[in-house]
């Protein structure tokens, strides 16, 4: 297997969107993961592949020299287009996507449950600079202020 591309600051910007787009896109793919059928399908090395890509685009500021996405700012069909590209899965692109938005929703779900205890988002880490933690923060009340609410199918 050749080794693959690593998520870059400028990947970040593409893959981001608007809250209502992310969350109108996970709503559509995410219901039609099938579980273990699916991840038969992708196999455990694309799935362990797909979840840490997420965790990184949500969680690693150092890595990307402060850039993160809060995972309602995650465009899933753009996510899906940099993973076929740059890593080296032969995978379904139908089925990814519907991995992609089902893990992007647990995350998205789990942010607002801790926005919404007051607890400041404590089951997200973001991981680099002050500055990062800082913009984190920020990100996080303004999620409170618009009362989020967990999505449900």
């Amino acid at each position: 297997m050749s080794e693959a591309i690593k998520l870059t600051p400028e990947d970040i910007q593409i893959i981001k969107t608007d809250m209502d787009e992310a969350i109108k896109l996970v709503k559509h793919y995410a219901v039609q993961y099938e579980g273990q059928e699916h991840y038969d399908l992708l196999g455990a090395s694309c799935v362990m592949s797909a979840t840490n890509t997420v965790d990184t685009v949500i969680g690693s500021a150092q890595y990307l020299d402060g850039a993160f996405l809060m995972p309602d700012e995650i465009h899933v069909e753009r996510l899906v287009d940099w993973f076929i590209k740059n890593k080296d899965f032969e995978c379904n692109r139908a089925i990814l996507t519907f991995y992609f938005a089902n893990y992007i929703k647990r995350k998205i779900n789990a942010l607002y449950r801790s926005i919404n205890k007051d607890e400041l988002a404590t089951t997200l880490t973001i991981i680099g600079s002050k500055e990062a933690t800082k913009e984190f923060k920020k990100q996080c009340r303004k999620r409170k202020k618009l009362g989020v609410k967990i999505i449900r199918q």
